[in-house]
């Protein structure tokens, strides 16, 4: 059971990310998937972020499919190998996909996957928005310690730290974007809420 859960747990998050997408396209006739594949910053963030959701999408499969398998190759951390420990990780993946589901749904037009050229959609700052600046990071964040501590491998921290750097460094380039496309209502927008929680 603990072997299947972090998969479909990882699938309904993905499902439901991607449902939106295809919704927000339909609304408004324009994708809010505006990842680039450029050789700047931004392009390589979009290409490290998607390597990076690969990998944790097959090493989740794998695990729900041959977790005996993947065990021997990949060994477990005995500190954290325990089924309360597991529990707790679960619990930690539903509660940060759940708050990164909520969090999308909550930016209703302005939600995107990158950092779009020209900014058409209006600063969000009420609702989960009022308490952070960035609740679907929050979330992803939570999520990927929780799969830290259910699937206590190698591969599973070494995601966990990728996804860290680069969230935070994403979180960087969209600050100078927005700071760019709404100024001053963006500056106090960042002095009165926090950049994670």
């Amino acid at each position: 059971m603990f072997t299947t859960l972090p998969a479909i747990l990882m699938l309904v998050v993905g499902l439901f990310t991607l449902a939106l997408a295809v919704l927000r396209r339909r609304q408004s006739g324009r994708s809010p998937v505006v990842l680039t594949y450029g050789d700047d910053a931004e392009g390589f963030a979009g290409k490290l972020f998607r390597v990076i959701v690969a990998v944790l999408v097959v090493h989740l499969l794998a695990i729900a499919a041959f977790p005996e398998a993947v065990n021997a190759a990949l060994g477990r951390i005995p500190l954290l190998d325990t089924p309360s420990i597991s529990a707790i990780g679960l619990a930690l993946m539903a509660l940060g996909g759940g708050l990164t589901m909520l969090s999308q749904w909550a930016m209703r037009h302005s939600w995107k996957i990158g950092i779009p050229e020209k900014q058409d959609a209006p600063l969000v700052t009420s609702g989960l928005y009022a308490f952070s600046r960035n609740p679907i990071y929050v979330g992803m964040v939570t999520a990927l310690i929780g799969t830290v501590l259910a699937v206590p491998n190698v591969i599973s921290v070494a995601l966990a730290l990728s996804a860290w750097i680069s969230i935070s460094y994403q979180i960087r380039m969209e600050e100078t974007h927005l700071s760019r496309a709404f100024g001053e209502a963006y500056g106090v927008y960042c002095r009165r809420v926090r950049r994670w929680a």
